[in-house]
């Protein structure tokens, strides 16, 4: 089976699980882009999972059958969350509670119920066959941009700045929020914002 076959695998495994939990969680990372058919220059080795930190304990409770270990806070470099790891359809899993981002006079946190959720993306997964399908939540672009910004990930932010481009009005209202709702410097702000112009411009070449 294909990486991206594994990881729907696991999404609809997972959204069974949690379906009646009042929990919810949100796909991100490389398995999210490759989700909305991103071109990455590598496939993903895991799927990353976002939450609140206040709805850690009822998915962990959930998942626990597949978990390789506890929640835990983690404060490592630049990154602060609440931790934990599962092995779910063969797929190595994270659940990130409460994901804080500091870095470039900036500090941008997952805010998951309020913020993330209502400007998701809603991909079908798991239509393989007789498997059961699901519908999963993916992060908006607006977020991978701020991560992949924050930790200086140009490979990635230029590949979601042409995506972002492509749709900008769908994609705007999210990003607008987004920034309004973190605390984001304003010189860094800026320069995504001329990296958003010259690639329109680009685009009308």
């Amino acid at each position: 089976m294909s990486i991206r076959g594994q990881i729907e695998q696991a999404l609809t495994s997972i959204a069974q699980l949690t379906a009646e939990s009042g929990a919810p969680w949100i796909v991100g990372g490389s398995a999210g882009l490759m989700l909305r058919g991103a071109a990455l220059n590598s496939e993903p080795r895991d799927l990353d999972l976002y939450t609140d930190e206040a709805d850690v304990a009822r998915l962990h409770a959930l998942l626990q059958p597949f978990s390789t270990d506890m929640p835990v806070l983690d404060e490592t470099g630049i990154y602060r969350s609440r931790l934990s790891h599962y092995l779910i359809e063969g797929v190595p899993v994270e659940l990130v509670g409460g994901f804080i981002v500091r870095a470039h006079d900036s500090c941008y946190e997952t805010q998951v119920r309020s913020l993330l959720l209502p400007y998701a993306e809603h991909i079908k997964v798991g239509r393989g066959g007789s498997a059961p399908a699901a519908t999963v939540s993916v992060v908006p672009l607006a977020h991978e941009l701020w991560f992949n910004v924050l930790r200086d990930r140009p490979d990635r932010y230029e590949l979601i700045i042409e995506a972002y481009c492509e749709d900008e009005a769908r994609h705007k209202p999210a990003l607008e929020q987004l920034e309004s709702c973190n605390q984001l410097s304003a010189a860094l702000k800026a320069e995504v914002r001329r990296w958003i112009a010259e690639q329109r411009v680009g685009q009308l070449i």
